[in-house]
Parts: structure tokens; sequence; C-alpha cells
């Protein structure tokens, strides 16, 4: 049986992109005319619209994770598949971002996880009337991160080295962490992008939740759980 938890949380989401207009004459009654352009003001997470990051696992827990993202960073899906190698525990989940909430369904238990940020429309308005993207080297200062001065090329992406919260993260000047290292007790996890699609945002299926319907056998009532 599926079971759908409500919270409230501080943290901020990501962002909602901005409503486009177009507007265009009938071509029976004025000249044809370009439909109206409207600029996308919202704040920009990455430098680059829509992308898709798949990172390696490995340490105490081996396995893939991959990352959608959309509407520059505003709307973002994680797949996890992991297997811990000293208790054989599987961890598959699928979480996204919509506006103010944050899905999280749990495919081996079947629990769903909605997580409503009470802050998101004063969020939302701060960040549209903000004039500058913080993104890579900037998002990382902003954070108070410590470059090491090292770099590396990560499937085939350009990527700086940093040391914020006691992780080793490798940030690509557009935004995508695309290693990250950390000592966890006395193992190291890391996670690796092993392959980065640009302009592939993802299935729209993986930003939907759909509840599954139960059969119902003919001339009786459903009960809700």
């Amino acid at each position: 049986m599926l079971r759908t938890t409500l919270l409230a949380c501080s943290g901020l989401l990501m962002l909602a992109a901005c409503e486009r207009v177009t507007a265009a004459l009938a071509p029976d009654t004025a000249p044809a005319v370009a439909p109206a352009v409207t600029v996308d003001t919202s704040r920009k997470f990455f430098g680059r619209e829509t992308f898709t990051i798949v990172l390696e696992q490995t340490g105490r827990e081996v396995g893939t994770v991959t990352m959608h993202y959309r509407e520059w960073g505003r709307r973002s899906a994680e797949i996890t598949k992991l297997i811990n190698t000293e208790t054989g525990k599987v961890t598959d989940t699928r979480s996204f971002t919509n506006g103010a909430a944050s899905v999280r369904i749990d495919n081996v238990t079947g629990e769903v996880v909605v997580t409503e940020n009470p802050y998101y429309n004063e969020a939302a308005a701060e960040a549209s009337t903000s004039a500058d993207d913080a993104f890579g080297p900037t998002a990382m200062a902003l954070m108070s991160a410590e470059a090491t001065g090292e770099s590396a090329t990560i499937a085939g992406e350009r990527c700086d080295y940093w040391m914020i919260l006691g992780a080793k993260k490798c940030v690509a000047p557009w935004g995508p962490t695309l290693q990250s290292t950390m000592e966890i007790g006395d193992s190291v996890a890391d996670r690796k992008a092993v392959e980065v699609r640009i302009g592939d945002g993802g299935p729209d299926s993986v930003f939907v939740y759909v509840p599954p319907t139960e059969a119902v056998a003919p001339g009786s009532t459903p009960t809700t759980p």
C-alpha cells in the first residue's frame, strides 16, 4: 500500500520557469507577424538549459545516480540505484521538484514523500528580480568553498576542484558537480560522472507521479486507504 506523507520545510527549492506568452494576428484580418517573445528573467542555476548527468558511485554503496535538469536547473529529477556491499540493502528511488513541491518515490517500499516549501512564492519573487546568475566558481565562492588549484576533464567536461563541507568536488564552469568525494567513517564515497548529455533533460515521465489505480470488482465500491 502506498503511503504519502506531507511535510513542511524551510529549504528553498528550484524555481519554476516563467510562463511564455505568444501572440499573432489572424491572417484574414492583418498581415502575418512574428509571435511576441517574452524574455526569461528568472534565475539560472546552470549555464546550460537542459542536460543529463550519469554518475557512477563507488565505496560502501555502489551503483549509479542519474540527474536530469530542465529550464536552467529550475526543474530537476534524480534517479538513484545503489546497493550496499556490506548489507546488501538496495536503494532504488526517484525524486523530482515541481514548483513548491518536492516528491520522493521509493521503488522498493512504495513510500511516496511530498515535501512542501512554504517559502517558495517568496523565494521565486526574490529570484525573479535578481540580476545575476551564480554558478560554477561564483557559486562555490558564495558558499565559501576553497579552491584546491586542481582541475580535470571528466566525461568530456572540464572542471575545477573545491573543498566544501568536508567534500572534494569537481565543479564545471557552467555549474554541475562532476565528481564528489567524501570520507564516511572508514570508507570513501565517490560519485563521478561517466556521461554528460547536453540538450537532454530526461523523459517527461521522471517529472511526474501518477498513483496506481487499484482494480475494483464489478458492483463493488472503491475504498480510500
